[in-house]
């Protein structure tokens, strides 16, 4: 399996200026619009990169018995050949990494 690309990606930070700061005038990422205290949206290209501040937009649900999200990587979304699509399905199965959700945009999941 091929990656075209990887097109999206979320994390959580307890410091929002500090990983814009380095994000941005570091490694060179756009600035794109950002809610004080809560995210920042950056791109590269044509591809979103958000960080989420961890206490404010923690997630309590059943996937993590109802602790809060850890502050890590939470979303990673990668571009693939149409044709790779079921190859890559396969792959994560194989691996036992859980798909959450298929979404018919591109080949996202």
């Amino acid at each position: 399996m091929k990656f075209r690309k990887i097109i999206e990606t979320s994390i959580y930070s307890s410091d929002l200026e500090k990983m814009k700061e380095f994000y941005v005038d570091k490694l060179g990422l756009e600035f794109v619009s950002e809610q004080r205290g809560r995210h920042v949206f950056l791109k590269t290209d044509k591809n979103m990169h958000l960080i989420f501040y961890h206490t404010v937009t923690a997630i309590e649900d059943e996937t993590n018995h109802g602790a809060p999200t850890p502050p890590s990587m939470v979303h990673f979304a990668i571009e693939i050949e149409p044709e790779e699509y079921r190859k890559a399905k396969k792959l994560l199965e194989e691996n036992n990494i859980q798909i959450e959700k298929e979404i018919a945009w591109k080949n996202y999941f």
